[in-house]
């Protein structure tokens, strides 16, 4: 049983006096509701096969309230604004499938509840101010030997996500990311980035049976590097280091002759969340999570909805420095260091009950 403590989020806003579990059929029986004494009332709707959330919020949930849908059916992972409505806080979890589905699940609750709005918050200001002084990036991975430089007269940020959720929408509850746009005039991204890692592939259409196809092909960056050639800011050449991500390479080559667009390197995106984990299946958390750094970093191609699909692509070896630094701001090389542990003596004697 996977039990969900509403009590603890702070992403939620303080005022709403109504929380609503919104489950898949098929995890109906796999959750419960701590009491919490944040809220009056609270409830589990679960949803039927073929209902979509707009059909469980026009039924099944009052406004004022703040909402946890969980679910893998994109279905209920979506709804227009209007049928959120500006008094309803809608926040959605996507659920992988197989045997470990619920386990994943297991931890992606668990995130919700260490997530700190206010710590995430302090990172992206530490990150943005480290950004502003460095007049440009270096990316740089040693193993492959890929060095990428992107240059900006100011870094300007298209999206900044720490973890408050707002009403009037739908959001990912899976909170932590900064994305530094790479598309303005006065930006460059020239040189080889080398990606590593499980990555994320967002669509712009309700059915993302394709896009789990091409998450499903590009898994093989969990383990294998690939290293991105970029001139003028697009992928001008892929290529795979090992056997292991020759299928990834193939991939994302057909993905780039279909629609050049796709080719285009439109942001760095960087991981805020220590809490979140990586997962094998196409989440969010992949983005978010922080792996062992401070951030981490992820290379963007393409852009909804100019493009079908945007690929968020990790870096997970790879360090971001700035232009001319030699000292990590992200990716590798900032992880903290853990703490020593203490040793004990073992002390051996009459009255000792070790001998």
């Amino acid at each position: 049983m996977i039990v969900v403590h509403p009590e603890v989020y702070r992403q939620y806003a303080a005022g709403r006096n109504r929380f609503t579990l919104v489950l898949e059929r098929r995890f109906s029986d796999s959750f419960q509701i701590e009491p919490p004494s944040r809220y009056e009332a609270w409830d589990t709707v679960t949803a039927e096969p073929g209902q979509s959330l707009t059909d469980v919020l026009r039924v099944s949930v009052p406004q004022e309230s703040d909402v946890l849908v969980v679910a893998h059916d994109d279905r209920l992972l979506t709804a227009p604004a209007i049928e959120v409505g500006p008094h309803r806080t809608v926040a959605t979890l996507r659920a992988g499938t197989g045997p470990l589905a619920l386990d994943q699940l297991r931890g992606l609750v668990g995130t919700l509840e260490k997530t700190n709005p206010h710590a995430l918050g302090l990172t992206s200001t530490v990150l943005s101010e480290a950004c502003a002084e460095a007049g440009g990036l270096t990316i740089e991975e040693t193993l492959t030997g890929a060095v990428a430089k992107v240059t900006f007269a100011e870094p300007t940020w298209s999206r900044t996500d720490t973890g408050a959720f707002t009403p009037g929408a739908v959001q990912c509850a899976l909170a932590g990311s900064q994305r530094l746009d790479l598309e303005s005039a006065s930006t460059s991204v020239v040189g080889q980035i080398a990606v590593k890692g499980w990555c994320v592939v967002r669509t712009r259409v309700p059915d993302t049976a394709r896009c789990s196809e091409i998450f499903d092909k590009l898994s093989g960056l969990s383990h294998y590097p690939l290293v991105l050639t970029v001139e003028n800011g697009m992928v001008a050449d892929i290529k795979a280091t090992e056997s292991g991500s020759a299928t990834a390479a193939t991939a994302l080559a057909d993905l780039l002759s279909e629609d050049p667009g796709h080719a285009v390197v439109t942001g760095l995106e960087f991981g805020l969340n220590p809490d979140a984990p990586r997962m094998p299946f196409n989440c969010e958390a992949n983005a978010v999570s922080t792996g062992r750094a401070v951030a981490s970093a992820h290379v963007l191609l393409g852009s909804l909805p100019r493009t079908e699909f945007q690929l968020v692509l990790d870096c997970s070896t790879s360090s971001v420095m700035a232009l001319g630094g030699t000292t990590p701001i992200a990716g590798v090389g900032t992880a903290t260091a853990p703490a020593p542990r203490r040793r004990m003596n073992r002390v051996i004697a009459a009255n000792c009950g070790c001998h």
